[in-house]
Parts: C-alpha cells; structure tokens; sequence
C-alpha cells in the first residue's frame, strides 16, 4: 500500500506541473517530458493495484497457491524499488521541484539540486534565486510567477499544496527557467531576419560597388572634375564597408548546426591559451585556467565551442583594457548534469542596461562594436542545448558562463 502511495503522489505532482506548463507556457518540449513521465507512473500505478486486487480476490477465494507469488510485491525490497522508481520519475523532470515544509526545504529533486549546488535548509540559501528567493518563500498555494534569478534570467515558478498519508500538507514548488526555450526561439528570429537583410542588402550594394569602381576608372583617365572622381571613391569605399558589415551579421545567422564529439577539457583550454597567448602578452594580462574536476570530459563540437570561447576572451580583453593589475580566467566546473565554461575578468564589469540586451544581435555598447561576439556565444549555448549566462562579480569585473549539458 506505501508503494501505491508514493506513486500516486509522484502523478499528482508531474500531472499538476505537466498542466501548469501546457497552460501557462510555451515549454512544449518540456510538456511533453512530463506527460511521458506521468504515463509511466501511471502504468506502474495500475500494474500494481492490480496485482494487490488479484492476491486479495485470491486470499477470499483461498487459493493459497497463487497468494505467495504475487504477496512478494509488498515486501520491503518491492517497496524500496517502488520508492527509488518514484524518484527516478521525479529526477527526470527538467523543472526543478522544491518541497516546503512551512519555510524549510524537505525534498529538491535532481534539477533542484543542481541549480541549489550545495545541501541547503531555506530557499534564501540558494544563491541562484538571488532577491527572489523572499518572495517564492511566501508564494501561496495556486499563485503562478514569472521571477528574475540572481544571474539575470527569467524563470516561471508556480506553487501548489499537497499531502501524503500521515504527514500535513506542504508546498510544491515547480520552477522552470524560460530562458532555454524562449532564447532559442528569439535566436531563430534573429537569424531570419539576418539572412533576408543580408540577401536583400547585398544585392543592392554588390551592383553599387562594382559600378562605383568603374565609373572611376574610366573618370581617372580622362579630364574628370576632381570632386566627382572624390565622390565616386567615396560611394565605392562605402559600399565595400557596407558589404563587409553584412558579412559579419551573416555569421549570426549561417552558424553550423553542432556536431558532438568527445574532448578533453583541458588540452582544449590549453590550445585556446595559446592562441591568445600574443593578445595577452602584448596587453600585460594575467592569464589562467582551471578544470574542476580533472581530466572532464565534454560532449561537444569542439569548433563552435571554441569559437565562442574566444568571443568570451576577447571581450573580456577589452573590458580589462586600462585597469590595473588587469586578469582573465576560464574556470571549467562539470557536474552529473551540466558542464559550465565561466570567462571571469577583473575589468570595468558589465554596463548598466538590461542584461537581455547584451545579448541581443547587433547591439553594442562600445564605439564601432558589431554585436556579434555575444551574440555567437549565445547561439553556440543554444546549439548545443545550453544557455548562456552573465553576472557581475562581488569582487569587480564580469563573469559569463557557457552551460552545456552533459551528455
């Protein structure tokens, strides 16, 4: 009877937050991990009402043959496997589920854990909700928010009560980052768009340029006005600028898609060290990078990835230009779930707008800056299923941490 009530419990929950997804957000993918987890629980749930219905119509009708065999299904081993089925389920969903018992964390499944990093006692102790964590503390039961964590995205976190045989009633909580769907689908956008501009812009200033150039070669060899000669210089220079600029945004849109292999986390930092190597020499940086734990391993295409880490690097290089003592680091820490690139500098930190925008093609905050370099980190997380994050640091400077997930 305890199995049935575990399982039982493990389908309220994934039903309440399968439907709160569906209704309340665009997460279909996710949706749909939960609806086939709910499934399963619920098979497993009719199995063994089942199987307690047989051996009770079989002891009424005293067949004492049949009652052994299926009286082996409430043994402590078979309610232990029920048990360890049910936290399987609950660990499969992406949401992060956090139990309350009044203000204390009673249970936090896998998710969870990895977004709390340590053992913790209150939601106040998980460093990731940042300011949030007050409000969700005192979250009613039915109440939906869309919440800002510590490191600047958004997450949808909604509250529902439950209880179990024996035990009062707590609060669950569901919290589900928006960031990974809704940034793909931004990053999708984004990439139309630069592909119809591009093609449609450089069809216009292919035939200028080229006209441009001709016109001032014939204008060169004969008795032209000089200001003319000038100005046809001028459109055929502004015309190649132009086309160089569209080029640029193309890359934004026409990345590959990621091809994974298996890499070794630490030769592939070393090499990146080395092509940076001059750069940081030259502008008296300190340099290092470190791999926690030793000898990680990455699932990755191992090009995009490293493309995008030198885009980190190299802002970093021009956040740290004119600070003293100025230092980048790459810290790699890999989890059970998750392999984090984080880019650490002691420059300026990050300007005072909205993280979102910096992550937004083409925006830039520096004089002549192209919006790219982010922006291809950002889509390479994407790519990869991953996201890419961005904080200000306690002891100054910037962080932005590339997750991917492991696997």
């Amino acid at each position: 009877m305890t199995g049935l009530v575990i399982r039982a419990v493990a389908i309220g929950v994934l039903s309440y937050l399968f439907v709160q997804l569906l209704a309340q957000t665009n997460l279909y993918a996710t949706s749909a991990v939960v609806l086939v987890a709910v499934a399963l629980a619920a098979i497993g749930l009719v199995r063994a009402a089942s199987r307690m219905t047989q051996v009770a119509v079989s002891e009424a009708l005293g067949d004492g043959a049949a009652t052994p065999p299926r009286a082996a299904a409430t043994t402590p081993g078979a309610l232990a496997r029920d048990l360890d089925h049910a936290h399987a389920l609950l660990d499969t969903v992406p949401a992060a589920l956090i139990v309350l018992d009044a203000e204390r964390v009673v249970f936090m499944n896998r998710a969870a854990r990895a977004l709390a990093r340590e053992n913790v006692a209150t939601l106040q102790d998980i460093a990731a909700l940042g300011a949030s964590a007050p409000r969700l503390e005192t979250m009613r039961p039915g109440a939906r928010e869309v919440v800002p964590f510590a490191d600047g995205s958004a997450a949808y976190v909604s509250c529902a009560l439950f209880s179990t045989p024996d035990a009062p009633a707590r609060r669950l909580l569901a919290v589900q980052r928006v960031a990974g769907d809704l940034d793909a689908v931004e990053v999708r956008a984004w990439g139309d768009m630069a592909r119809v501009l591009a093609h449609e812009i450089m069809n216009s200033l292919t035939p200028i340029a080229s006209l441009s150039e001709s016109l001032e070669q014939l204008m060169q060899g004969r008795d032209a006005d000089a200001e003319i000669i000038a100005a046809l210089e001028v459109i055929k220079r502004r015309s190649q600028g132009l086309m160089s600029f569209v080029e640029r945004y193309r890359t934004v849109a026409e990345l590959p898609a990621p091809t994974a292999a298996l890499v070794d986390v630490k030769p592939f930092l070393d090499g990146i060290e080395r092509l940076m190597s001059t750069t940081f020499r030259e502008r008296g940086i300190a340099y290092a990078s470190q791999v926690l734990p030793n000898g990680a391993f990455a699932s990755v295409d191992r090009e995009l990835l490293e493309q995008a880490l030198i885009n980190l690097l190299r802002n970093a290089v021009e956040a740290v230009e004119g600070i003293p003592s100025p230092r980048i680091e790459i810290v790699c820490n890999q989890s059970v779930t998750q392999i984090a690139f984080e880019v650490r500098d002691n420059g300026r930190g990050l300007p005072d707008v909205e993280p979102a925008k910096l992550l937004t093609p083409f925006f830039s905050t520096k004089p002549g800056g192209g919006g790219i370099g982010l922006s291809v980190a950002r889509h390479v997380a994407l790519a990869h299923g991953g996201q890419l994050n961005m904080r200000r640091r306690a002891t100054g400077g910037a962080e932005f941490s590339l997750v991917l997930p492991v696997g």
